[in-house]
């Protein structure tokens, strides 16, 4: 069985970018059809916890609002992203390996914003952990996966800088109708890599939106859709694989389950770590975003840039911004 989880970070501010994470963790062997989904903080219970550990022995894994806050800072959060990672092989020494391992597809886009690149002096990394621990931590989570038929299958996001974003709002003129099709992206991926397998994906709620069936058939035309449930908060839908609908088919592929619903993090361990990865990396640019401005304006104060506080650091940054020659498109969001 598939586990996967789709989630966001960065949907409201002015400034950044916006993350779409994905995490797929597969389970052996499959439960009896009509079991539950089994519960992955369970399976991972001697060394994952929904909640933070007095002690700090075990991985901090939940929504990213409860494992990351300014208060406590990036360092619980990078602890377990930087963990779960690197228990899969991923070799990661610097903030451009870990980029280069999970979003690809970003670095040409990020490039093109020249606040995204490594400062001039270099960056400390891991951010705020001690690289060693978090190797000790990787090889006691893998063994744990090991023996408890758990493995990381895939573990992705999309990274929207402003300019690209900025494009997409133009083309589609709707905010939340650009968030779906950067999460589309990541479900027609599990689709085609996962969707022979028993396949659950769960998704945040994507951008107040309700209703999925029209969307779902649309993008995925050859797979027949059931809705099971929609209600406030929830939408529940089965897509039959395709080769079901051939006369010639022998694939006996079970149906692809994908479920939408209010605070999912709290309800699946992909979809908690998908918001931990959109929230690291969308932490992680950010403090080259900050490092970069300050570069040029060394008093100016940081800014994680939301609404109130990033219309503030435009009227700071505005003299320089407007010598740098930086246009309105490549800076600020347009919604």
């Amino acid at each position: 069985m598939i586990l996967a989880g789709i989630d966001e970070a960065g949907y409201g501010p002015l400034l950044g970018p916006l993350v779409v994470g994905c995490c797929a963790l597969e389970i052996t062997p499959d439960p009896p059809p009509g079991e539950p989904v089994p519960c992955l903080w369970k399976r991972l219970t001697k060394l994952v916890s929904r909640s933070r550990t007095k002690t700090g022995k075990k991985l901090h894994v939940n929504d990213s609002k409860d494992v990351y806050s300014p208060s406590t800072g990036l360092k619980e959060l990078e602890r377990s992203i930087l963990t779960f990672a690197m228990a899969s092989d991923r070799q990661v020494e610097k903030f451009d390996d870990f980029l280069a391992c999970v979003c690809p597809d970003a670095l040409a886009d990020l490039a093109q914003h020249p606040w995204y690149a490594p400062p001039a002096g270099g960056e400390a990394y891991p951010f705020d952990q001690d690289a060693v621990s978090v190797n000790l931590f990787a090889n006691g989570l893998r063994a744990e996966m090991t023996r408890s038929a758990v493995r990381l299958a895939h573990l992705c996001a999309r990274v929207v800088p402003e300019r690209r974003f900025n494009s997409m709002i133009d083309a589609t003129r709707n905010k939340a109708s650009a968030l779906f099709s950067i999460a589309a992206e990541h479900l027609d991926y599990l689709l085609k890599t996962f969707g022979h397998q028993n396949l659950v994906i769960v998704c945040d709620r994507q951008g107040g939106r309700e209703h999925y069936a029209h969307l779902l058939r649309l993008m995925w035309e050859d797979w027949p859709l059931e809705i099971v449930k929609e209600s406030d908060g929830y939408g529940e839908y089965v897509l039959q694989h395709p080769a079901r609908n051939s006369q010639l088919a022998t694939d006996n592929s079970p149906p692809v389950r994908i479920i939408f619903r209010e605070k999912a993090e709290a309800q699946s361990m992909s979809v908690a770590l998908a918001s931990m990865l959109s929230k690291y990396l969308r932490e992680g640019l950010m403090r080259r975003f900050n490092a970069w401005w300050q570069s040029h304006l060394p008093d100016v104060t940081p800014t994680a840039g939301y609404y109130n506080d990033g219309a503030r650091f435009l009227r700071d940054i505005e003299v320089k911004r407007r010598e740098l020659g930086i246009p309105d498109q490549m800076l600020i969001r347009s919604r």
